[in-house]
C-alpha cells in the first residue's frame, strides 16, 4: 500500500469565491494553487516554491505587506 501524508492550508474568500491552497510534498517544496470562480467555471493556477527558496518568498511577501 502506498500513501502520502501532507499538510494543507486553505485561504477561502466565500464572498468573491476564490481560494489559495498551500500544500507540501515529500521534498519540502510548497505548491500554491489559486482557484477562482469555484462554483461557476473553476480556473486554477499552480506554482511551486522550492524548499531552499521558501524563506526568500516569505521575505518578499513581508516587504509587500501593507503597514
Amino acid at each position: 500500500m502506498t500513501y502520502e501524508i501532507s499538510k494543507q492550508i486553505r485561504i477561502h474568500n466565500t464572498e468573491d469565491d476564490w481560494d489559495y491552497v498551500f500544500t507540501t510534498d515529500e521534498y519540502g517544496s510548497v505548491e500554491i494553487s489559486y482557484n477562482e470562480d469555484l462554483k461557476l467555471m473553476p480556473h486554477t493556477t499552480n506554482f511551486f516554491i522550492p524548499r531552499d527558496c521558501i524563506q526568500h518568498f516569505i521575505n518578499a511577501l513581508e516587504q509587500l505587506k501593507l503597514k
